[in-house]
């Protein structure tokens, strides 16, 4: 049995740890595979971007882990926070999440749902709507979404042109 079977059920309970400066060459590794690449083509301006946010005390960065083993990355930020427009219209103090699957032998059995499910319960302790703006034409991180509880908003342009499907989680 490979040992990746190990970490097939999608019912699990996920681990948040904060990212920390010894994390960025594991970050590095996964920016680097195909899957993420096509999302985030641009591994150093990623890592310079992640490295800037660390100092940032309104971006929440966490590794996802399994069982110790990390596997994915999520942060959040007060939708306010960039002043980006897509998120203009929502309620103060609502989160807005950005996340990716490093390892990929964890994409396809309901990990991604799982780990954003339980992010999202303990977003919603503090904070009013958790929200996420995947490209519009993304139907597969759509999909995702979706499957987690999120719901279609609206669709919207960023400040950078891109056609966004805000999608919210109340």
């Amino acid at each position: 049995m490979p040992q990746h079977d190990n970490f097939r059920n999608p019912m699990q309970n996920y681990i948040f740890h904060t990212l920390t400066y010894a994390d960025l060459p594991l970050i590095r590794k996964w920016l680097m595979m195909p899957h993420v690449r096509s999302w985030l083509p641009d591994t150093e301006m990623e890592l310079e971007l992640m490295k800037h946010d660390m100092e940032d005390d309104l971006i929440d960065m966490r590794k996802v882990c399994l069982r110790e083993r990390p596997f994915a990355y999520i942060h959040d930020h007060d939708a306010e926070t960039f002043g980006m427009p897509q998120y203009a219209d929502l309620p103060r103090g609502s989160r807005v999440i950005t996340t990716f699957v490093g390892e990929a032998e964890f994409m396809g059995p309901g990990h991604s749902v799982g780990y954003l499910k339980d992010r999202i319960a303990e977003l919603r302790r503090s904070c009013p709507l958790v929200a996420v703006g995947p490209r519009s034409h993304d139907q597969r991180l759509i999909a995702t979404f979706t499957q987690a509880g999120f719901q279609r908003r609206r669709l919207a342009t960023s400040r950078t042109g891109k056609h966004i499907q805000v999608m919210t989680y109340k």
